[in-house]
C-alpha cells in the first residue's frame, strides 16, 4: 500500500542586478579559458523583445589596431552564468527544480521552483475552512515575526496554565515551629 504524502513547493527568486550579471558572464568565460575579462568594456545592452538577453560591447586591441567586438548572451546563457557565479560565491541553490530567467527593470530575475513530497502524518482532512480572527478588544494588533522553533510559539500552541493553587504550604498561615533554645 502506498503511503500518503504531502507536498511542499519552494519558489526561490534571485534578483540579479546588471553589474552582477556582467561579473557572472565574465567569470564563466574566464573559467572556460575565454579572454573577455581582459578586454575593455564599453557598453552593456539589456535586450528584450524577440531575442532577449544581454550584449557586451568591448574593445579589443590598442590604438589604430583596436576593434570593437559585440558579444550577445541569451537568457539561458545568462542563467548558466548566474548559477555558476552563485556556486563560486557559495550561495546555495537547489540543483533540482525548474529554472527560468526573465528581464526585469533592475536586471534579471532567476526563478528556481522545486517540489518535495514527505510522508503525511495525519488522515485525510475532511474540510478546510478559512476564518478571520478579530484581535482582542483590550489589546492592539500584534505582528508575529519569529524564526526557527520560536515560530511555533504562539498563544494557541502554549500549554494551558493551571489557575489552581499549588499544594505548597504558605509560611504566613502555618504556625512556626518552636526551636529548642
Amino acid at each position: 500500500m502506498a503511503m500518503a504524502k504531502v507536498r511542499i513547493q519552494e519558489v526561490r527568486k534571485l534578483l540579479l542586478p546588471t553589474d552582477t550579471v556582467v561579473d557572472a558572464i565574465l567569470e564563466l568565460d574566464r573559467s572556460h579559458g575565454g579572454g573577455l575579462a581582459k578586454l575593455q568594456l564599453l557598453e552593456v545592452r539589456i535586450e528584450s523583445g524577440t531575442d532577449p538577453g544581454l550584449s557586451l560591447v568591448l574593445t579589443q586591441g590598442f590604438g589604430k589596431t583596436a576593434a570593437t567586438v559585440e558579444k550577445h548572451f541569451t537568457l539561458p546563457a545568462i542563467a548558466a552564468a548566474a548559477i555558476h557565479y552563485c556556486f563560486r560565491a557559495r550561495i546555495p541553490l537547489p540543483r533540482q527544480g525548474t529554472k527560468s530567467i526573465e528581464v526585469m527593470p533592475e536586471g534579471y530575475q532567476l526563478t528556481i521552483s522545486t517540489v518535495s513530497e514527505v510522508l503525511r502524518l495525519h488522515d485525510e482532512i475532511p474540510k478546510i475552512s478559512h476564518v478571520e480572527r478579530a484581535a482582542p478588544a483590550a489589546s492592539a494588533p500584534t505582528t508575529h515575526e519569529a524564526s526557527g522553533d520560536a515560530a511555533l510559539d504562539s498563544e494557541a500552541a502554549a500549554p494551558p496554565t493551571d489557575t489552581t493553587a499549588p499544594d505548597v504550604p504558605d509560611a504566613a498561615t502555618e504556625a512556626p515551629e518552636t526551636a529548642a533554645a
